[in-house]
């Protein structure tokens, strides 16, 4: 296994580089929510990944001539093994990838894969404090963030501004919790769309102006990374420059 910097630095340096599908083994599926899986999956071959990146899957679909592939971004972190990942998969209604992943694959299985890709990326290189913006399964590129700095025992302040329907669908709830109270550098603010009486939650509503001022007030954030759908993200990365955040600290992510 390669050194936890130097899976870093690879990664980074390989960014570039063509990248080969390969096979990947299931090795557990993890039930997040009951529309959310993360998928725990053995690679052959690995050169580290960033925070933050994804990777393309690809399946056979019945009455289609070639397989379809999807992006998903990884939840966990390069360190202390890169080449075990955890894909977040969260099922799209109609759609040909996601319901497959999320409802039938099981452990012992094989998915086509390839990657890593993607320049949405954090690590303690790039400073902080850092505000973490996330609606629905676009928290999983963030925790792979949260958990990165978890494991290398770097210390910037991180805020996540997590939006979900409700405390049912909070992808990794539990494991939020547990980290906040566990390090001081991490604060977990939660709103629930559906839910305006669910105490856990900080705010009940959608994510909105008044929202990310309050929080970035509290954290004057010097980076931040925000992923979700396209209308959460760009109202948002808006809002963060009209508080005087410069543009080039603020990345994005958009989901379909």
């Amino acid at each position: 296994m390669a050194s936890e910097l130097a899976v870093t630095l690879t990664s980074r340096r390989d960014r570039s580089k063509p990248k080969n599908w390969q096979m990947a083994t299931v090795t557990e599926v993890i039930v997040e929510t009951p529309e959310t899986s993360t998928l725990r999956l053995a690679l052959v071959e690995s050169d580290g990944f960033l925070p933050g990146q994804y990777y393309n899957i690809r399946i056979p679909v019945e009455g289609r001539p070639r397989p379809i592939q999807r992006a998903y971004s990884v939840g966990s972190s390069p360190i202390p093994d890169a080449s075990v990942i955890d894909v977040g998969v969260r099922e799209t209604p109609g759609g040909l990838v996601s319901p497959v992943l999320v409802r039938q694959v099981a452990p012992g299985d094989l998915l086509e894969v390839r990657g890593p890709y993607g320049n949405f990326t954090w690590t303690e290189r790039d400073g902080g404090p850092v505000f973490l913006i996330g609606a629905g399964s676009g928290v999983v590129p963030l925790m792979s963030m949260i958990r990165y700095q978890a494991h290398k025992g770097s210390a910037q302040p991180m805020h996540l501004l997590f939006s979900s329907k409700s405390q049912e669908f909070a992808i990794y709830a539990q494991e939020l919790a547990a980290l906040e109270a566990k390090y001081q550098w991490l604060t977990v603010s939660h709103t629930f769309t559906r839910d305006p009486h669910d105490e856990r939650a900080r705010f009940h509503r959608r994510i909105d102006k008044e929202m990310i001022a309050e929080v970035h007030s509290e954290l004057q954030a010097r980076v931040a990374f925000i992923c979700g759908p396209p209308e959460v993200v760009e109202s948002a990365e808006e809002i963060l420059c009209d508080l005087g955040m410069p543009p080039e600290q603020v990345k994005t992510e958009k989901y379909d």
